[in-house]
């Protein structure tokens, strides 16, 4: 999901669940996504439509509203803000009352409890065409029998590293895990050295960096019959996870160290924090010798499969009570075109969900939107059940166990299948 950047801090921004009670069911159908049969797309939208937009989306949503409304004349726009983090208490509220807005906007990771909540209307067909999406991204809005949202816009999350240490000790920015290890092991052995790999600590939501692990190493935490959570895959990626903290170079309690200090030399996180560096240096906030040079972004390192990193963004659906559902539809049909993905990037650095749109040439020339560009297609979807709320938070509380030794990797994999299997996907 998007917030803005110095909301981000310094370090993983941990995306929003909620468990919705006690989430058992079925797993969503194994065929392709579907679009909805019985909803229609207005020729020309009317009437009012209200939206409700996440925190930081509201200006651009307008700006292309009333961009919108010179061919839609009589169509009319409500526009609200709320809290990313009271989106699923508002869409609750909001789905038991039959009282919403018409346009719903969602996180990708949120996505799929609102679906489950019965929040949001079947796509119709025409809408947008999922081959033209990232696949990741068509997966965050895909419900157990369908298309429940439209992807309006992704990011993904790289690897951060000082460039300029790095480059001291000898290094390049590291491709595969060995050499983000070597590379770690030598940011903390350095003469000052306190750590090498900042990773969310096990109480911040560790399963946004483990997921990926699992993708990278070819496997996957979920498939059509359900969680997989007990596989060597898995226990592959918590032990990577681990060894981190075992060797002292991420930190297990809260620490002053940063990336701007050296105290944390390598991160993960997405492209708002080179604008975050780049107000420090401009302020004179950043420590001394702190400059745009010592900041490298790279695509995350391979495991043995691939460099997957996590999908976000922000996704965007129709109330299912909303009484002007085609003009809803006609204006996100419109925000899915070509010209429109590219204007959002250009009035709020938002990257296109459509793939074609990435090669819009403002992209290509940015550094770090190029790096974004290019890890794009490497991406990892959260999972998208209503129970991955508490799938991951059993992640998390085992990590934590992994990582202060009380419990191996394997044995947590085999605790957390046998909850995840109790679970169920939540539909």
């Amino acid at each position: 999901m998007k917030h803005s950047a110095l909301g981000r801090g310094l370090a993983i921004a941990a995306l929003s669940t909620l468990a919705i009670g006690s989430l058992v069911g079925c797993g969503r159908t194994d065929s392709a996504p579907t679009s909805g049969g019985e909803e229609t797309i207005a020729d020309t939208a009317t009437g009012t439509i209200e939206i409700w937009a996440a925190a930081g989306n509201g200006d651009a949503l307008q700006t292309l509203a009333d961009e919108f409304s010179k061919d839609n004349p009589d169509v009319t726009f409500e526009i609200t803000e709320i809290p990313w983090g009271e989106i699923i208490t508002l869409n609750q509220t909001a789905a038991a009352s039959g009282t919403g807005p018409d346009i719903v906007m969602t996180g990708a990771d949120q996505t799929a409890t609102v679906i489950a909540m019965g929040g949001l209307a079947p796509v119709p067909e025409g809408v947008f065409t999922p081959d033209d999406v990232y696949p990741a991204a068509v997966a965050s809005v895909t419900g157990e029998n369908g298309l429940y949202a439209v992807p309006w816009y992704v990011e993904t999350r790289f690897l951060f590293y000082r460039a300029d240490i790095a480059a001291e000790l000898g290094f390049s920015a590291p491709t595969t895990w060995d050499e983000l290890k070597e590379l770690s092991a030598a940011f903390k052995a350095r003469p000052g050295g306190e750590f090498g790999y900042g990773l969310p600590r096990p109480v911040e939501n560790p399963a946004q960096v483990i997921v990926p692990f699992v993708s990278q190493q070819g496997g996957s935490v979920y498939d059509d019959s359900g969680w997989t959570i007990d596989t060597p895959e898995f226990v592959t990626a918590l032990d990577f996870y681990k060894g981190f903290f075992e060797r002292g170079e991420s930190a297990l309690s809260t620490t002053e160290a940063t990336f701007e200090n050296g105290g944390v030399p390598m991160y993960t996180s997405g492209p708002w924090m080179v604008d975050v560096y780049g107000d420090m240096i401009k302020e004179g906030t950043a420590p001394e010798g702190f400059t745009e040079d010592s900041v490298g972004f790279v695509p995350l390192p391979s495991g043995s499969a691939n460099n997957d990193s996590y999908i976000g963004g922000g996704n965007l659906g129709v109330f299912a009570q909303s009484d002007n559902r085609p003009s809803s539809w006609k204006f996100l049909q419109w925000l899915l075109e070509d010209d429109q993905q590219k204007e959002l990037f250009d009035i709020a650095g938002s990257f296109p969900a459509l793939v074609d749109s990435a090669d819009y040439e403002p992209i290509s020339d940015s550094p770090v939107m190029a790096v974004l560009k290019e890890q794009m297609p490497n991406t990892v979807e959260t999972p998208s059940f209503p129970a991955w709320s508490q799938i991951s938070q059993l992640i998390g509380t085992y990590a934590e166990r992994v990582a202060y030794g009380e419990v191996t990797s394997a044995d947590a994999a085999k605790a957390i299948q046998a909850e995840a299997d109790q679970l169920g996907f939540g539909w």
